[in-house]
């Protein structure tokens, strides 16, 4: 695999596969890194590689012309190679494409830098837009290295073991088990004793179960994708999980403490600034205590569920009050009488 590295900074990224695994592929001619400066082939004499944005608006725009001449020139060494313009608008980067690029003989990641790249660069080098998430980045290096990292690491002979990769988090559509080493004991924390059996069958039943409750927990949303069995979808359901609750975003927020001003209105405006939409809201002072049930929308939020459960969490420490936000399936299940 030939990583092809277009950037106006390519000194952060030459060092980035001088470690651990990586850099004993690069030895081994498995892996091979070539950084590009874009800024190597301007055409102006200062060799400037940006310029202001038509229309007005802060900040500066990536010139299309050293941008086509730096590809070209990779496209003379690896010919077939597609073009990855690492963008926050561009679709999620997922096990499933780091397999798919993994395939691949030859990659050329294009490195962006302040407000953007001219669209038209774009699309005379046919880059396809790929995002490492929903932030913002002061430039596509990072980007571009967690890519490397990630197809690297599946090119064959790149891991000790063939195997190693194939329970990876996402690679069956679900979070990884958690591990587990020597020694057995640690700070009174045992090993769970299934996996000191050496009975193979259970160990993979044990395994199965716990990366099935881990995605329930913390991303719903992938077993909607995942290739789940009859055997699966029992467990799950005494779990608690039905087919659709991780696609229907709908949560419950409670809020319990002693009353005081402000409490409603802090929350409230957390919500908005989330956009979360309050469906149904439901609020009582019994001797002095305030409870408050919310029913939400969380379809237009785009932060995970977890981070917005601890950020609610915070708030309430800070407002004084207990403050949690559950899945309404979670929610009933836990009080389903």
């Amino acid at each position: 695999m030939v990583f092809h590295v277009l950037s106006l900074f390519p000194q952060m990224v030459a060092g980035c596969m001088d470690f651990s695994v990586i850099k004993r592929a690069v030895e081994s001619g498995l892996v091979t890194l070539d950084c590009i400066d874009i800024r190597a082939f301007s055409s102006s004499k200062r060799s400037q590689a940006d310029d202001a944005p038509y229309g007005g608006g802060a900040g500066m725009v990536m010139s299309a012309q050293p941008i086509v001449a730096a590809c070209a020139s990779a496209k003379e060494k690896s010919k077939e190679a597609p073009v990855i313009y690492l963008s926050p608008r561009g679709e999620p980067f997922t096990q499933r494409m780091a397999e798919e690029l993994a395939r691949e003989s030859a990659l050329i990641l294009l490195c962006g830098h302040y407000e953007g790249i001219d669209e038209r660069a774009l699309e005379e080098i046919g880059a396809r837009e790929v995002s490492i998430g929903d932030f913002v980045l002061t430039g596509g290096e990072i980007a571009a290295m967690a890519v490397m990292d990630s197809v690297s690491r599946l090119v064959p002979g790149v891991l000790g073991k063939e195997e190693s990769h194939q329970f990876d988090s996402f690679s069956d559509g679900l979070l990884e088990y958690p591990q587990y080493t020597r020694p057995p004991v640690f700070m009174g924390r045992e090993v769970p004793e299934v996996l000191l059996s050496g009975h193979h069958k259970n160990v993979d039943s044990w395994r199965r179960k716990q990366s099935l409750a881990i995605t329930l927990k913390r991303r719903p949303d992938l077993l909607e994708k995942a290739d789940l069995g009859k055997s699966d979808l029992k467990y799950l359901s005494e779990l608690g999980y039905k087919k659709g609750m991780g696609s229907a975003l709908k949560g419950i927020i409670t809020v319990i403490g002693k009353d005081q001003m402000g409490i409603i209105a802090r929350v409230c405006t957390f919500l908005s600034g989330e956009g979360i939409n309050i469906l149904d809201i439901s609020q009582t002072i019994v001797q002095g205590y305030f409870t408050m049930m919310m029913i939400v929308d969380l379809d237009s939020v785009s932060k995970r569920f977890e981070e917005l459960a601890e950020s609610l969490r915070v708030l309430g420490e800070e407002i004084g009050v207990q403050a949690k936000l559950q899945h309404e399936d979670i929610f009933n299940s836990m009080h389903r009488i």
